[in-house]
């Protein structure tokens, strides 16, 4: 299955060449003068030379969001821009549009950058920048609920989907391959950008109702370690802001691979009566939200899906970035991959959860949960 989609991104890859071969490469024909090089060959803006439905495919953003986007962070990469760059006089308004066309995975990277008219290591550069950037604004873009209007609407949100009082927040785990930390983006091979071996981060996210990321924690996985997913979330922050009780009575929800706790509620695995099946049944449902969030997130960056180049401090901040990028998608109703295939909110495609170790016993929290909010008349 891995090789047919290889050869089918492959063949996507041709389609692409063909694409962006009609447009001027600011590299060609070297030998005519400069001067009369900038008037014939201008490079290639995808915001005007591209239709919308072309720019949606190529880019993942309606041409309205993505030149938001650029806005949101313009500023912050002119203070950044530094010599190397400066060489090869990519605008920022480029370097922008080439890391999130990177990163949504629609093509070869090489393609990509030529597309772009820069070199592969350039490309690299360019989106680690634009990476940092984004990251460091975290805090505005992903955050839990802070003050009690806030976490009664996202209650509300979730509890108007199937009834299920109390949520605060669904919770899913995944893992996401990058580069080996000592492999940084200046030594890669213009012809094979990414080596052959390489790592594991595993990725908690605490999505709402609206399928916007709300809590983001992303570690590495040690060599010859394969942590539950329980043991991931035991170390989370997230879990120790529960235990400080700073959501007061709310919870979490989780799926059949954590254990299920006092703030954050499973599914029952052996319902004995009908109101443990209508507690699961609202559950399932309610929990949706994080699998169609994480497949949404997964969907409009593919390269969540095959490897993230570059270090571990890198591929976490790019894996950061694309979920503030995600973010901004939902919060401008981006309808840019809704015709995708197999968004379904049930769809597995993109789940690789890495835990085993189910729970052993039932809760008492849950248990009275269920008896105080399913109990059958």
């Amino acid at each position: 299955m891995e090789d047919l989609q290889i050869f089918e991104r492959s063949l996507k890859d041709f389609e692409y060449l063909k694409d962006f071969q009609q447009f001027p490469h600011p590299k060609r024909n070297v030998k005519v003068r400069a001067t009369h090089l900038k008037k014939s060959h201008p490079r290639f803006n995808p915001l005007t030379d591209l239709n919308e439905n072309q720019f949606r495919i190529k880019y993942r953003y309606t041409k309205e969001n993505l030149r938001r986007i650029i806005e949101i962070v313009r500023d912050d990469l002119e203070i950044e821009y530094y010599e190397p760059l400066k060489r090869e006089q990519v605008p920022i308004d480029l370097q922008i549009l080439s890391a999130i066309r990177l990163w949504g995975g629609t093509e070869h990277p090489k393609l990509t950058a030529m597309a772009h008219g820069v070199r592969l290591r350039t490309l690299a550069k360019i989106t680690r920048r634009v990476a940092s950037v984004l990251s460091s604004k975290a805090s505005r873009y992903i955050r839990m609920p802070a003050t009690l209007s806030e976490k009664e609407r996202m209650m509300c949100s979730f509890q108007a989907i199937a009834n299920m009082p109390q949520v605060i927040g669904a919770l899913l785990q995944t893992t996401v391959r990058f580069q080996p930390e000592n492999t940084a983006p200046e030594d890669l091979d213009e012809e094979n950008p990414f080596p052959p071996k390489d790592d594991e981060l595993h990725l908690q996210i605490v999505c709402d109702a609206a399928h916007k990321i709300r809590d983001l924690d992303i570690r590495l996985i040690e060599e010859n370690s394969m942590p539950s997913d329980t043991e991931m979330f035991a170390l989370s922050k997230i879990k120790e802001r529960f235990e400080q009780n700073e959501f007061r009575g709310r919870i979490l929800l989780g799926d059949e691979m954590v254990r299920c706790s006092s703030s954050l509620f499973t599914p029952v695995r052996f319902p004995k009566n009908e109101s443990e099946e209508l507690y699961n049944h609202a559950h399932s449902i309610t929990y949706a939200s994080a699998r169609k969030c994480l497949n949404l997130l997964m969907s409009r960056f593919g390269i969540l899906s095959t490897e993230i180049a570059g270090s571990y401090g890198s591929a976490k901040q790019t894996i950061t970035a694309l979920s503030i990028l995600h973010n901004m998608a939902m919060e401008w109703a981006d309808p840019s991959i809704d015709t995708e295939q197999n968004i379904s909110p049930f769809n597995s495609t993109f789940f690789n959860s890495i835990g085993r170790a189910l729970k052993t016993g039932e809760d008492n929290n849950r248990k009275q949960f269920i008896k105080t909010h399913f109990a059958c008349q």
